[in-house]
């Protein structure tokens, strides 16, 4: 009876072990503490005395504990297989064999758990289990939550050995993806198993597999994801499939894209020497070339190296129409400009091209606002500046529709490019002019009009709102600093460098240092200083009042800035002169400092300030003597 009971017992056992792919059962019993401590431990003779037969059946062990399960699936074999107690194991599967193919609550089996620590003698064991029970490819094929074999498992954590017991195994394996659309091989280089990536593709088994081996997501092939990291791999995987050069991703872009946008020129090297083909192949989204790429990202050693094999890719345009200098201008990336110029000048006579929509890289650089490249255009005299787009406009007339019309600075790089262009004797488009003959035009809608490009022009409402606004926070900031700089020099005029004479002494109540030269400057500039900063608070609040008209308002706040720096000149001199004044003859070297370094901060900062404007005006000096 006692037998009868253990058979139908451990039938019923053996049918729940029978699980569907993807389901997991989570009616099973828990596993003993005792076993678990054991299994963690790799001790076998607690594993013996808790499958010693029991007295109901002397000859027969009780082997239900090792169905038993932890909180999250995992049975016996799982755990030791994760430990690498291979004795463990090989008793575990001689007595339970079922084992092999349960699942855990993440569709772990213990294959995964083995090929997952890197145990390559348990995987081997495992699969000779399998085999003898007859079900090897049931148990190297099982796939987990991830939807990920054994195979992915050691390619993510490279396992080099687990890798070449799998493949010897079942080649196969490597032509199965994951649930992200990866394959072994395409995992193991994207999280730089490169010792696993080199095994899979010198495995005397590789021949065997088919193209799903080299996929990855979003049609990315293993040579996409290499060119990026690996220059051996990237060679290896062009001998045994060339045609890899000129796979297409999502978004048509081929290995070669992927190498001049964060890759090595010498990888760039090798893809163009196996096809320099694949240098002509635009992507199928913005039609950009691998020249384009590389000029994007600011990659010089890249664009030097496609240019060196591939001379002519210069002439290449994408679907906008630019050249890879015009792209390069598009993105700022004005070094690599100045790098491939100074090495090719026969490259200069892209600097005057025209995309699909007349613009060259000079209105490229005005509509971007990017003075710099504004600046070194300007000093090359082959570029021509009056070149008129398909809208009529010129870079002058798109400089000129940059600006609001509003308060300007001659810090702001719009004003600075406007002002660098009229002063190169840049011109503005013609065809304004055609209207004003005609009458069509009345003198406010002539004068908006020949500002710049409607495009960049704002309705006049919003635009004379954003300027109030504007002048509101300037007027704020700079009524700060006046504040600031006015309350330090009246309290200056009163705390004097050494104090005042006692009153009980001839003069008494009057300065120390009254005769000193340096004292009485400290005094003429500290007042100085207090009266500009008043001033410069006054005009701020004249600025802000709602009655005055935009125009007042701008004078008033430019007088304000003039002010502002005044004062803080005078401050810098008194503080100055307060420093040389108090310290002894003996510290003259350090008062001598201590003043050229305060003097000299006006002219630092105003220079920091202006510093666009000095830019400006070499760039003016060198169009001027080069005839521009």
């Amino acid at each position: 009876m006692a037998e009868e009971s253990m058979t139908r017992k451990t039938a019923q056992t053996d049918f729940d072990l029978e699980v569907p792919p993807g389901e997991v059962q989570h009616d099973r019993i828990p596993m003993n503490p005792k076993l678990f401590k054991a299994a963690r431990s790799g001790d076998k003779r607690i594993l013996d005395e808790l499958l010693r037969p029991g007295e109901d059946a002397p000859t027969q062990e009780d082997t239900c504990c090792l169905l038993g399960v932890t909180l999250e699936g995992n049975t016996t074999l799982h755990i030791v297989a994760s430990q690498g107690h291979l004795e463990f194991a090989k008793e575990i599967c001689r007595r339970e064999i079922s084992l092999l193919t349960v699942p855990n609550k993440r569709l772990d089996t213990p294959l995964h758990c083995a090929a997952r620590a890197g145990y390559d003698e348990m995987v081997t064991s495992i699969i000779k289990f399998a085999r003898q029970k007859g079900i090897k490819e049931r148990v190297l094929r099982a796939r987990n939550r991830d939807k990920a074999n054994a195979l992915h498992e050691a390619a993510k954590y490279n396992h080099v050995g687990v890798a070449n017991v799998l493949m010897n195994e079942d080649a196969g394996l490597a032509s199965l993806l994951n649930d992200a659309g990866m394959s072994p091989l395409y995992l193991a280089i994207t999280t730089g198993s490169l010792d696993v990536a080199r095994a899979l593709l010198w495995s005397t088994s590789w021949k065997k597999v088919s193209s799903e081996s080299y996929t990855g997501p979003n049609k990315n092939t293993a040579l996409h994801a290499a060119v990026l990291l690996s220059l051996e791999i990237t060679q290896d995987l062009l001998d045994r499939k060339p045609m890899l050069a000129k796979g297409v991703d999502s978004s048509g872009r081929i290995p070669l894209h992927y190498a001049a946008s964060d890759g090595h020129h010498d990888t760039v090297k090798l893809l163009l020497e196996r096809d320099p083909s694949t240098a002509y192949l635009s992507d199928a989204k913005y039609g950009l070339f691998p020249i384009h790429i590389a000029a994007m990202m600011g990659n010089i050693p890249i664009v030097d190296q496609i240019l060196k094999q591939c001379p002519d890719t210069d002439e290449l345009l994408d679907k906008e129409g630019k050249n890879f200098l015009h792209v390069a201008f598009k993105r700022g990336k004005l070094y690599l400009v100045k790098r491939i110029i100074s090495r090719r000048p026969d490259l200069r006579k892209l600097l005057n091209d025209q995309d699909n929509e007349g613009n060259t890289p000079l209105h490229t650089a005005v509509k971007n606002s990017d003075q710099w490249s504004v600046h070194f255009l300007l000093r090359d005299q082959t570029v021509c500046v009056n070149v008129i787009n398909h809208d009529g406009f010129t870079p002058l007339d798109l400089a000129y529709g940059m600006l609001d019309g509003g308060l300007q600075f001659r810090m702001n790089a719009n004003f600075c490019i406007a002002s660098c262009l009229a002063l190169t004797k840049a011109l503005s488009s013609p065809r304004e002019l055609h209207d004003l003959e005609s009458g069509e035009l009345s003198g406010d809608e002539t004068k908006e009009k020949l500002s710049g490009d409607d495009k960049f022009k704002k309705e006049s409402s919003n635009v004379e709102g954003n300027e109030i606004e504007r002048q509101v926070n300037v007027a704020r900031n700079l009524g700060i600093g006046t504040v600031l700089i006015a309350t330090a020099t009246f309290a200056a005029g009163f705390t004097v460098p050494r104090g005042y004479i006692a009153d009980y002494h001839p003069g008494g109540g009057t300065a120390v240092l009254a005769k000193e030269y340096a004292f009485k400057v400290f005094l003429v500039s500290d007042a100085f200083a207090l009266v500009c900063s008043i001033l410069a608070t006054f005009w701020i609040m004249y600025a802000g009042t709602s009655t005055v008209d935009r125009h007042t308002r701008r004078r008033a706040l430019r007088g304000a800035i003039n002010c502002l720096w005044m004062a803080f000149a005078g401050m810098c001199t008194a503080f100055a002169m307060g420093i040389y004044v108090v310290l002894p003859p003996s510290c003259k070297r350090i008062s001598i400092l201590l003043c050229i370094i305060a003097l000299g901060a006006p002219l630092l900062a105003h220079m920091v300030a202006y510093y666009n404007f000095y830019i400006l005006l070499i760039t003016v000096r060198i169009s001027d003597a080069l005839g521009v």
